[in-house]
């Protein structure tokens, strides 16, 4: 099940857009890691994922630097068979990282989107 959800935008530096986010706008930083990411919360529902520039194909600012982040509570290859069902088609690799597993795919307009099953901490 959808538990949630994080807009990441892709920033040419995570620090300044930190302080900027924090200082200017006021918003709640809830973790930082260095230029790696940081994640402000705007509100009560809303975050906002900071990460470097994946590639010098998507700038910050222009189309594809930024997408749309959907929390989930169960296991990824779980949702991923259900909403396959549900017709989503999904970026065949799942990126299994120290903080969890990303599942990419697009809405039908071809906005980016993906599942975060959130790494088990404890």
């Amino acid at each position: 099940m959808i538990t949630g959800g994080n807009a990441t935008l892709y920033v040419s530096s995570v620090s300044a857009s930190v302080k900027f986010y924090t200082e200017a706008l006021t918003l709640k930083l809830i973790d930082h890691y260095g230029e790696h990411w940081a994640t402000v919360r705007a509100g009560e529902t809303l975050t906002l994922g900071l990460h470097p520039r994946r590639d010098a194909d998507n700038p910050p600012g222009a189309k594809g630097s930024i997408e749309i982040g959907l929390g989930i509570d169960e296991p990824i290859d779980s949702a991923i068979k259900r909403f396959s069902a549900a017709g989503v088609r999904f970026n065949p690799e799942v990126k299994r990282t120290p903080q969890g597993n990303f599942a990419h795919f697009a809405d039908p307009d071809g906005n980016p989107f993906y599942l975060w099953e959130p790494a088990k901490w404890g």
